[in-house]
């Protein structure tokens, strides 16, 4: 009778067993890297919206004071309430509007007349100002990112009056002034309406 043959116990891994766990290790690395990242991403665009309505919300709370605020002025007639038409060679609105007014929303100190323009620049819409019968150069009050292009009309002060597409009296201020903003894909959001010099704000 033979005796039995013994086994010989395995006491290792073979090579493709080595070579299949190095790439689930692989996978399950990129998986939870890929994961990490997507955190990371996720929370970087969520600070930059919130970073981007609290610029809108700004230049918002900004320009309706200073529109609300917008008044007459012996000191500067011709540039009581300008607006000037334009529009890039994309046909993108390029409005640009300057007025008086007296705002108290920081930095329109109260008690002092300001100057100040509204216009679309390549780093967005930019709103500057200086205080009047100060010699300091005008300043950036405010500056909207993204923001390329401006569309302003104007209500004539009479009753049932349309919406203008133009406003050439310098001396007299409209009965409201409508902003729309505008990108390279068209214009923005819903216009900005204020009553002037102290009306309601739509």
């Amino acid at each position: 009778m033979r005796a039995a043959t013994p086994v010989n116990r395995r006491l290792g891994f073979t090579l493709i067993e080595v070579l299949v766990s190095i790439v689930l290790t692989a996978v399950v690395s990129l998986l939870v890297y890929g994961a990490a990242q997507a955190a990371r991403d996720t929370q970087a665009r969520i600070a930059d919206e919130r970073h981007t309505l609290q610029k809108a919300l700004a230049m918002r709370l900004l320009l309706e004071g200073a529109l609300a605020g917008a008044q007459t002025a012996l000191m500067a007639p011709d540039t009581m309430f300008l607006l000037e038409k334009r529009v890039s060679t994309r046909g993108i609105p390029q409005d640009r509007l300057t007025f008086v007014t007296s705002g108290d929303l920081s930095p329109l100190h109260h008690g002092a007349d300001w100057i100040v323009t509204l216009e679309p620049t390549l780093d967005g819409l930019r709103l500057t100002g200086g205080a009047m019968g100060i010699r300091t150069p005008s300043r950036r009050l405010a500056l909207l990112p993204g923001v390329t292009g401006l569309a302003v009309r104007v209500r004539d002060p009479g009753e049932g009056s349309d919406w203008l597409e133009e406003w050439n009296f310098l001396a007299v201020l409209p009965a409201a002034v409508e902003l729309t903003y505008w990108t390279d894909s068209g214009s923005v959001g819903f216009p900005l309406t204020v009553a002037l010099p102290l009306g309601e704000v739509h």
